[in-house]
């Protein structure tokens, strides 16, 4: 049986008449729908980045917008100024509205740092997505997380 396409110097004719797959009909345009069409035209969030002194041994860092590959260089610059400075770092991971896996090694890398410092990186739960994400890397055994309600007892422990 003689094929319907044609070899030249052993590649084949793709101009015969026998298409090797079936045509796929395919929409003029792409339907989206409205809630992902306004999340598309919204810009990213704007990563914010500070650490103040508190009371005591203790230095807050908060955070807000998305924290990302692009983003983790600045937190990585700024929990290291802050446990040099401070014995307890509390990291405020509750008004981020993203973190991807570049932003969560970051903090398993400072918590460990903390931890052979025989120092303390206190993270207070962002939103459950932002959350989840130590949970996939199964790296939540590697941080401390913190609730506000306990602040004032941990900053208390740090004056004594």
């Amino acid at each position: 049986m003689m094929s319907a396409h044609h070899s030249v110097g052993g590649q084949r004719d793709l101009t015969s008449e026998d298409p090797l797959t079936s045509e796929v009909e395919m929409p003029d345009a792409l339907v989206v729908p409205d809630s992902i069409d306004r999340q598309a035209n919204l810009p990213p969030s704007a990563f914010e980045c500070s650490w103040t002194d508190r009371a005591g041994d203790v230095a807050w860092v908060h955070l807000a917008g998305e924290l990302d590959i692009a983003t983790a260089p600045q937190l990585e610059r700024t929990l290291r100024k802050s446990q040099a400075r401070a014995r307890t770092v509390v990291l405020d991971l509750r008004e981020l509205v993203f973190m991807d896996v570049s932003g969560a090694h970051a903090i398993v890398n400072a918590s460990l740092r903390a931890r052979e410092a025989h120092r303390r990186l206190v993270v207070l739960r962002g939103p459950s997505h932002v959350n989840r994400v130590f949970a996939l890397m199964g790296s939540c055994g590697y941080v401390e997380f913190g609730e506000v309600s306990s602040l004032g007892a941990l900053i208390e422990e740090e004056r004594a």
